[in-house]
């Protein structure tokens, strides 16, 4: 009988031993995860604040650099006098208002002619000076019926704004169709074709606000 209760005994020692690592290995694991949790959330936090400091470093260089700026500009507006500094400020003002009201009333419509490539090829162009973002039209001939097929795209071209300059019943528009040739190289025969389609154009309007001009270039 002793020796089945010792027996009895260890076994329930046994299995109590089984559920107490059983339970220790469950609270590690959970610690682990925990640990791990944790440590994830302090890298996140310190990458974080090295950004947030990068970012106060940046702002504390702007501030810098702008109060350097103002204080150059109230140097220099103390070394001068102030209202000589205005009224140079107003003047160049007044000078790009000018230019502009020019833009506005004023359009200078630039034609070319020119030969290239040892006469084989006659090159035409058209442009709006005043238009800077604009494209500057350039058709190259290769044979009279080229040649006017790119007189009549001018044609049009330039009609819109010999038309607007004509139909302007104030008069304060002026439309200016300046026409340059190398009178070295182009043939007789297209000088003459693309001077009757700019007089025809010049006619057309029947105003003088519309303006043709010659400018050979010898």
């Amino acid at each position: 009988m002793r020796h089945r209760r010792k027996r009895d005994i260890i076994i329930e020692l046994t299995s109590l031993l089984d559920v107490i690592m059983i339970m220790i290995f469950m609270v590690m694991a959970e610690n682990s995860k925990l640990i791990s949790e944790k440590q994830s959330a302090l890298e996140a936090a310190q990458t974080e604040l090295a950004e947030n400091n990068a970012a106060l470093g940046e702002l504390k260089n702007e501030a810098d650099s702008l109060s350097a700026e103002l204080a150059e500009a109230l140097g220099k507006l103390n070394e001068g006098n102030a209202e000589e500094l205005l009224e140079k400020l107003q003047a160049a003002e007044s000078r790009l208002d000018a230019y502009k009201y020019m833009d506005d009333i004023v359009i200078v419509l630039n034609i070319g002619l020119e030969n290239k490539y040892s006469n084989t090829v006659r090159c035409l162009s058209f442009s709006n000076s005043a238009e800077t973002g604009g494209t500057r039209n350039v058709f190259e001939a290769r044979s009279t019926e080229e040649l006017t097929e790119a007189i009549n795209r001018m044609r049009v071209f330039l009609s819109e704004y010999t038309m607007q300059a004509a139909n302007d019943k104030s008069g304060s528009t002026i439309a200016y169709m300046v026409f340059s040739y190398d009178t070295r190289t182009v043939f007789q025969d297209d000088y003459a074709a693309v001077d009757l389609a700019l007089n025809e154009l010049e006619h057309k309007a029947n105003s003088g606000n519309v303006r043709y001009r010659l400018n050979p270039l010898n």
